[in-house]
């Protein structure tokens, strides 16, 4: 009789189930390891490693930072899932986890992925807290003449040149997901124009080259301030303390969306739930701290969440991002 590996993860979760003292006793080694599927120096990673200074501090305990990045944060994410179940390795994972999973379903995901997706979303891992919640806005080159939702909507079915053109990191990116969420939301006849990374595609926005895009509030901040682009609305439920002034869609006239990016942390599936519940307690007792909001910087906000509403999220993040997928990706 052939075992499967999920077979396998269940039986050694009953077993561990049945041994308290053994959960009881963690974390008994050094070090814990967590594995973020993006490049070192950038947002997750940033914030990875200001959650993991806070807690290792409460836990005692070594955490290091193993930076796996390509293929859509696939490479870094299969390896968290492929780790022992034992509370010793954990990952990082993104909007991109459920987008992922959503995205296997397509014939050509491995092509716009750049790797097939060897694991389930929902199955292999088990959430463990939130890490950081990144806020979006809307905005524009200050040369395209629209200063709310509806101007810039009337200007892109107004406008000669077919359209305007709004930038996105990717096919199958948050990004790419959250524009396209908002061009069927207002109608609007925006032209997708890609780019490989954030960096590449606020370049050219600010040099006039496409004429919108959505950008995380606090990497945008700095631009707003300087003039050099303009917020067009907020794509969360409230307006954001950065940008107080600066009108969400659904106040702008488009009711129904509520966006975010947000990252969190997750195990392997089988990882014995008394080790997953000290090791949430700690990540969010972490990110609750006072300093946390400044050591994260632009990285984000602090998003302390419970490992069921996490799974939660998942499972409607993966309904809700398919349905985009299917319409927008063939």
């Amino acid at each position: 009789m052939t075992i499967t590996r999920r077979a396998l993860c269940t039986i050694a979760a009953l077993g561990l189930a049945a041994s308290p003292t053994w959960a009881q006793d963690w974390p008994a080694k050094q070090p814990i390891r967590i594995i973020v599927p993006y490049p070192a120096g950038g947002n997750a990673d940033s914030a990875a490693r200001a959650v993991a200074e806070a807690a290792s501090a409460n836990l005692k305990q070594t955490i290091i930072i193993d930076n796996r990045p390509g293929a859509s944060s696939i490479i870094g994410t299969e390896a968290v899932g492929r780790a022992p179940a034992d509370g010793y390795t954990i990952g990082v994972v993104s909007d991109s986890h459920a987008i992922n999973h959503a995205m296997a379903k397509l014939p050509k995901a491995a092509d716009v992925l750049g790797a097939k997706v060897p694991y389930d979303a929902l199955k292999d891992f088990v959430p463990v807290s939130g890490m950081i919640i990144v806020p979006l806005v809307l905005v524009v080159n200050p040369k395209v003449p629209a200063r709310t939702v509806k101007e810039l909507v009337q200007l892109s079915k107004d406008s000669k040149s077919s359209g305007l053109n709004f930038g996105t990191m990717g096919t199958g990116s948050p990004w790419f997901i959250h524009m396209h969420q908002l061009r069927g939301l207002t109608k609007g006849e925006f032209v997708d124009v890609p780019y490989k990374g954030l960096a590449p595609a606020a370049t050219d926005l600010l040099a006039g080259q496409i004429d919108t895009m959505v950008m995380p509030v606090h990497y945008a901040q700095q631009y707003i301030k300087a003039g050099k682009l303009v917020p067009i609305a907020t794509l969360g439920a409230q307006r954001h303390p950065l940008l107080p002034d600066v009108p969400t869609v659904a106040e702008s006239g488009y009711p129904g969306l509520a966006i975010s990016n947000y990252l969190f942390f997750v195990a392997p599936a089988g990882t014995p739930p008394a080790i997953v519940e000290k090791l949430g307690r700690e990540f969010n007792a972490a990110l609750k701290q006072p300093a946390m909001k400044d050591k994260l910087g632009i990285s984000g906000d602090p998003y302390p969440a419970e490992s069921a509403e996490l799974a939660t999220r998942v499972r409607r993040d993966i309904e809700t991002y398919g349905a985009v997928i299917q319409a927008t990706i063939k």
